[in-house]
């Protein structure tokens, strides 16, 4: 495997990989050390020739393993069942392993108004708190809930027209 065939992976792959590790339970340093483990092993031992969700299955296995295994030596327990989890991530991510619906939620927040944009930023970039946000925003603290929900539901309801 080249250099180049692993910028794509990761690039195709990795943060799929990350937020998949995330609904299992893993914090973001834990999920950022299997996604880097599964991305060792697939340079050690390349997969084969296989389509994209072939290949994005292969590295969720590579990595829910990984993760697993430091759980173990962490002594720590947790209790999921995996052939659930396997089935949800499939049916959110489906066959692009959720890039279709990022690139939706893009162009959605694209459609929202400088206000909008401006609550999501101050939120989820600079996790700001609904104090700071209020000020920010000229609104009470009660406003800016109310705000951020009216988005979030645009947004909701725009990735899922979008994927349709």
């Amino acid at each position: 495997m080249t250099q180049l065939d692993l910028e794509s992976l990761w690039r195709d792959h990795g943060v799929d990989l990350q937020r998949f590790l995330r609904v299992l339970g893993a914090r973001p340093t834990e999920a950022e050390d299997a996604v880097q483990e599964a991305f060792l092993q697939a340079l050690r031992t390349p997969p084969q020739e296989r389509s994209p969700g072939e290949t994005a299955a292969w590295l969720r296995t590579v990595a829910k393993n990984v993760f697993l295994k430091s759980l173990r030596k962490t002594r720590k327990v947790v209790s999921v069942d995996m052939q659930t989890i396997e089935q949800d991530w499939a049916d959110v991510a489906g066959n692009d392993g959720a890039q279709g619906m990022v690139e939706a939620l893009k162009r959605c927040i694209s459609f929202l108004d400088e206000r909008e944009r401006r609550v999501l930023h101050l939120r989820y970039n600079l996790n700001a708190s609904r104090e700071r946000m209020a000020e920010d925003l000229g609104l009470s603290e009660g406003g800016v809930k109310n705000l951020l929900e009216r988005v979030k539901a645009k947004l909701k309801e725009c990735v899922e027209r979008g994927q349709r």
